[in-house]
């Protein structure tokens, strides 16, 4: 019995250093070493609510802003009233592996009316302007997107500038 125990504490001793190494992977990072030149080169930021496009640029920074209640046209129910109707006869389709029927049964009696949504709209522009920043050096801007935050740095006039920006309470 002694030496039956003996053995348990001794593997349970040896087992206990066989844990996974608790080291943490690198953040998730998008870097770029210039500027934005157009919107789909900007780094986002957001809350759910309220977004922005960072540009990150050095002598004029250019910081677009988004509200998700700012969109083309009017309110509108996309609701398809009686949609569930087709829902069965779609699946069976399906099934029956007739995809083209499945797939024109849905538009005309399933999908969204109208099928396309409004689009969201820009709620404005911000542009800093910094003097004496035309000449700098050692660009690098990046989204750390575990902490969704933008940052930019450079080097202008022997100084190290930094800024960053941060969506508060991110989703």
């Amino acid at each position: 019995m002694y030496v039956r125990l003996c053995i348990l504490g001794l593997i349970s001793f040896l087992l206990s250093g066989c844990t996974p190494s608790q080291t943490r992977e690198p953040h998730l990072r998008l870097w770029f070493n210039q500027p934005a030149e157009v919107w789909t080169e900007a780094l986002p930021v957001g809350n759910g609510k309220l977004g922005a496009m960072v540009y990150g640029g050095v002598k004029t920074e250019h910081i677009q802003f988004n509200e998700e209640t700012l969109w083309t046209g009017a309110p509108n129910d996309y609701a398809h009233h009686g949609a569930y109707k087709s829902l069965n006869e779609i699946r069976r389709l399906l099934t029956d592996n007739d995809q083209e029927s499945a797939h024109r049964l849905a538009m005309e009696e399933f999908m969204s009316v109208p099928l396309t949504q409004k689009e969201y709209q820009p709620f404005g522009d911000l542009f800093i302007e910094f003097q004496g920043h035309e000449e700098y050096t050692d660009y690098h801007r990046e989204l750390d997107i575990e902490n969704a935050v933008c940052k930019t740095t450079y080097i202008a006039g022997g100084v190290n500038y930094s800024r960053e920006v941060v969506a508060s309470h991110p989703h």
